[in-house]
């Protein structure tokens, strides 16, 4: 809704741009543990691709140039993708088999350890590089940066330009997880909407500020009388950024300077959250309503289609979080899990606390089971969220499923 490209974006010109392109996926090279297995895929117009790891090659995956019925050439991986359970024969079984008779993806692929720092992709025709893209691992938040979609506009009072406001490192690497509330100021101009592309977003599109989404949010700046346009985007604890737009016809010099409105306050965490629910009747509230009845589940069925079978496979991981109230002074939580035919206890649960800026491990953490029920204690500390970090028992099947009934944070 923001404009901001998607990764399916790439895909598309990859299929229908004849302009040199490679493209990264993920595109967050950042919150990952180091040795994780990560998939990486590119999308390419380009033959060939090689993937460097700070500066380390992982090796060249290449497509191969295929033609359709219709005389069409085009770049595509041969091989069985199992995307299509109706077809049982021939050479690729389980894959959708285009007319011309072949199977394969429209991606290159690798399977790589994660490894904090650069993951660059160089993309070669006929063993000339023609496209590069990278992905680099971002710290802590520094500053915010802006970019106007224009440089230039018209003084008619009803033209836009589109600013697109990021959070950045010190190395201007966008943060992606950052959610910091961005408030903006315009001067001779003013501000048509906000927007970050969060699509189940309930901020205000006419309010002064928004929260950005995967590290960025999107100004919309309506042109005034002036000849200059002046945006300034603030967020606590970050460097303040400014830009400006020539707008012609307008008159010389800026009106004075208006005190924006106060920001409004960010929106209150959830009282529990999660990085996955199954279903509507399973979100993370239910773990303290005190009703154990009621639960969280990262259990979700996939119906099968006519072209795709059912799927049903637990995570090799996910978490949940829930807030220290009172003090906020915390040593302990309990919580209690599902055990049944899609359920099982998770085979390691490790606790961490929001510091103001990340979650940190907290110290010395004991673990004691009794039948569903774990208690974690550990040094205490003052805080205003936990979370549980849950590996599954038994990921990739239909009973290593994690469910809490009911999770508590004490002294």
């Amino acid at each position: 809704t923001a404009g901001f490209a998607k990764d399916f974006y790439h895909l598309f010109r990859s299929q229908w741009s004849s302009e040199p392109m490679v493209h990264l996926l993920p595109m967050n090279w950042t919150d990952h543990k180091p040795g994780e297995q990560v998939s990486v895929w590119a999308y390419s117009n380009a033959d060939t691709v090689e993937l460097y790891l700070n500066g380390k090659s992982l090796g060249e995956r290449k497509f191969d140039a295929k033609t359709t019925v219709s005389g069409a050439r085009y770049l595509e991986t041969t091989e069985a993708t199992g995307d299509d359970k109706t077809v049982t024969t021939g050479p690729y079984p389980g894959s959708y088999t285009s007319p011309n008779g072949s199977a394969g993806k429209l991606h290159l692929t690798w399977s790589v350890p994660f490894q904090p720092g650069r993951l660059v992709a160089v993309a070669k025709k006929n063993g000339v590089e023609v496209a590069k893209d990278e992905v680099r691992t971002a710290g802590e938040p520094y500053a915010v940066r802006m970019t106007p979609d224009r440089r230039v506009t018209k003084a008619d009072g009803k033209s836009l330009t589109f600013v697109t406001a990021e959070v950045v490192d010190r190395a201007g690497v966008v943060v992606p997880d950052a959610d910091d509330l961005i408030s903006f100021e315009v001067r001779g101009g003013s501000l048509a909407g906000l927007d970050n592309g969060r699509q189940e977003s309930a901020e205000n599109y006419q309010a002064r500020s928004r929260t950005a989404f995967n590290g960025k949010a999107l100004a919309m700046v309506r042109s005034g009388q002036s000849s200059v346009i002046t945006v300034t985007a603030r967020a606590d604890g970050l460097r303040t950024a400014a830009t400006t737009v020539v707008a012609t016809g307008g008159r010389p010099g800026l009106p004075p300077v208006v005190a924006p409105a106060p920001a409004p306050r960010p929106t209150a965490a959830p009282a529990a959250d999660a990085s996955y629910s199954g279903t509507r009747t399973t979100i993370p509230a239910a773990m303290l309503d005190g009703n154990v009845s009621t639960y969280w589940s990262n259990y979700y069925l996939k119906r099968a289609t006519a072209l795709l079978p059912a799927v049903s496979r637990a995570h090799a991981m996910d978490w949940v979080s829930l807030p220290v109230t009172g003090d906020r002074e915390v040593s302990s939580v309990r919580a209690t899990f599902l055990a049944d035919t899609s359920h099982a206890l998770p085979a390691s649960v490790v606790v961490s606390y929001w510091n103001g800026r990340a979650f940190v491990p907290v110290r010395d953490a004991k673990v004691q089971w009794s039948g569903n029920d774990v208690s974690i204690g550990f040094t205490p500390l003052s805080s205003e969220r936990l979370r549980l970090d849950l590996t599954s028992a038994a990921p990739g099947t239909d009973h290593g499923f994690l469910g809490v009934s009911e999770a508590v944070a004490g002294r």
